[in-house]
């Protein structure tokens, strides 16, 4: 069975685009076995903002948007707030199964990493020091470039399983916006990803998704679907532009 340890995590994410009316009934029909994820703020809730990588030829998102058996991205998260924190991550999906490895770094890295290309030193901690050697080999597969593309920013709320139950994480994405220019991670503003009145839920587990989570999906009639933010970013845009 998949584990969890340190930066590096294995789970299968199932996602639905959810009326935000629905979100109360939801959370009712599960309260009992949920509570707010203890690392984020007042109610569980907290700012997310993402830069998303390609080169300069857009070779992730086209490749991604094919729909291969083995998906990858590079992105770069801030958790928002007085003392944001930085991390870089890859993400790979291969068929169900996510997997994810990070490295945390500094302001002064991000800015380097973004504004210039400068890749964070490695600090002689393995694992860190094996992300930065996968990172020079993610560039080269990508024609020598990385570049950032896409800012995402979103407000999320999360839960996690009750002590004692099988790992369960449930998080819920609204007013999600995003950008092509102006790369400031931590400074808000962009075009709308979803239409008024609607989310992102996302279900994270190992394994079989919960019993008790399956029959609130089903009793409220939602249902699976294969949704990339980043990709659905370029979709507006191709309908807009057929529009104009």
């Amino acid at each position: 069975m998949p584990t969890n340890s340190g930066n590096s995590f294995c789970r299968i994410e199932n996602k639905y685009i959810i009326p935000l009316e629905k979100l109360p009934l939801l959370i009712e029909a599960i309260s009992d076995r949920v509570e707010f994820d203890k690392f984020a703020k007042e109610k569980g809730s907290y700012q997310v903002n993402s830069i998303y990588f390609d080169n300069v030829y857009g070779d992730i998102h086209h490749r991604n948007i094919a729909k291969p058996k083995f998906k990858e991205k590079l992105r770069l998260r801030s958790y928002g707030g007085d003392k944001p924190i930085y991390f870089l991550e890859f993400k790979d999906k291969i068929f169900k199964d996510v997997y994810k490895r990070r490295i945390y770094l500094s302001k002064d890295e991000v800015d380097d990493f973004v504004n210039k290309g400068i890749f964070p030193p490695k600090n002689g901690d393995t694992k860190h020091d094996e992300f930065i050697d996968e990172l020079a080999i993610f560039r080269d597969r990508y024609r020598g470039s990385i570049i950032p593309n896409t800012l995402m920013q979103y407000e999320r709320v999360a839960y996690m399983n009750k002590p004692g139950e099988d790992y369960l994480r449930l998080t819920v994405d609204k007013n999600i916006t995003y950008r092509r220019e102006d790369f400031n991670i931590n400074k808000l503003g962009g075009k709308s990803l979803l239409k008024e009145g609607y989310g992102i839920l996302e279900i994270k587990f190992i394994g079989a998704m919960p019993l008790f989570v399956a029959k609130a999906l089903n009793d409220l009639d939602l249902h699976r679907q294969t949704f990339s933010k980043f990709g659905t970013s370029f979709l507006n845009e191709a309908k807009e532009a057929r529009l104009l």
